[in-house]
């Protein structure tokens, strides 16, 4: 059995609008949920909320959306929630080790649920067609038999045409 190929496996998410304002209000959501438990939450797990909110993007709208919200909440998560707090001052190695670890882990993550998502979108799609073709072959063996049952009848008919006229003829000379 071969394995069908299929090129538009990319096209399992929508596009439009619509996730854009998902992943903004995502954003916002983990932004104020980092500022509410600012005091409880250390100051190295700054981007933790905006990670998990681009994994979750990532798993619904896709690795474009995910990445754009990475390069957006990497500045927020320096400029609030790491010292000096609301302030840009420069990169230091903390800040670069944090930007290093959190970037690669949901590039990573978002590239995996990437091709998670293809592969079951590319699955649907096969037992779609595979579905199809199923209930072709059954429309076209119901047809074929509905042909031969026409043509049995018909070669019955006229055999018993054929061998009900001889008897009418015997019958016919018989009366002579």
């Amino acid at each position: 059995m071969s394995i069908i190929k299929l090129r538009n496996s990319k096209r399992w998410k929508n596009g439009g609008f619509y996730p854009i304002l998902i992943c903004l209000c995502g954003f916002v959501a983990a932004f104020v949920l980092r500022y509410v438990l600012s005091s409880v939450v250390d100051e190295s797990m700054s981007m933790l909320f905006f990670a998990i909110n681009c994994i979750i993007m990532s798993y619904f709208f896709g690795y474009v959306y995910s990445l754009g919200l990475l390069v957006l909440s990497i500045p927020t998560a320096l400029y609030f929630f790491r010292k000096p707090y609301y302030m840009m001052d420069g990169l230091g190695s903390k800040d670069v080790f944090l930007i290093v670890v959190y970037g690669s882990i949901v590039m990573l993550a978002a590239i995996i649920i990437e091709w998670l998502q293809r592969e079951r979108y590319s699955a649907v799609l096969q037992q779609r067609v595979s579905e199809t073709r199923y209930q072709m072959l059954i429309e076209s063996d119901q047809a074929r038999r509905a042909e031969y049952a026409e043509h049995f009848a018909a070669a019955n008919r006229r055999q018993s045409e054929e061998s009900s006229a001889p008897a009418m003829s015997d019958s016919a000379s018989l009366q002579r």
